[in-house]
């Protein structure tokens, strides 16, 4: 049953899964549409949602500029999303007129019933899960480059480090290593 209907929501993250997943939920609780981007210079200019909701990493600072200037455009309900309990950018979240802030406590898991099959697919940062996920989806290293902001050569690095860790340089033998251990889905 939904507790509300038909509002707009634009939901801002670099996270692939974690979008998926605040988008099925938002859906559920009866979100008309929500609108997906990877990062706030991708944001929307002209459409009008009801709801903003802005996952981030940076720094108070940034955070009370990205707030302010979602404000600006009209967009008066923005949550905050953040990945640490530091309390600097909810702080700056609230002075810049954000109406919630939320912890992040999201960690991959893999689907119940399925163990981490391989210790060194245990041992990769979010953002290599990330880069990972997004090869699993057949993306070119631009292609991701440009979804996560980051240059081709800080893609390549990235996949070098994962190819590191995973003892294997073939791109789909990484993907079908961390599918198995349910580190990516």
């Amino acid at each position: 049953m939904p507790v509300l209907d038909g509002f707009r929501a634009l939901l801002v993250g670099p996270h692939p899964g974690r979008r998926r997943n605040l988008a099925g939920r938002l859906k559920v609780m009866g979100a008309e549409t929500v609108t997906e981007v990877n990062a706030p210079h991708s944001l929307p200019g002209s459409e009008s949602y009801d709801l903003v909701l802005l996952h981030t990493r940076q720094a108070p600072r940034e955070v009370a500029d990205l707030v302010s200037g979602l404000r600006r455009q009209g967009r008066k309900r923005v949550i905050v999303i953040a990945s640490g309990e530091d309390p600097a950018p909810a702080t700056a979240a609230f002075a810049a007129n954000a109406v919630g802030y939320l912890v992040d406590r999201f960690e991959p898991a893999p689907p119940a019933g399925r163990a981490i099959l391989d210790e060194s697919v245990r041992g990769l940062s979010e953002r290599e899960l990330e880069i990972l996920s997004l090869v699993a989806d057949g993306k070119s290293n631009r292609e991701i480059g440009i979804e996560l902001a980051l240059s081709v050569n800080t893609v390549k690095g990235h996949l070098a480090r994962i190819s590191r860790k995973l003892h294997t340089g073939d791109r789909s033998r990484m993907v079908m290593l961390a599918l198995r251990s349910g580190a990516i889905s």
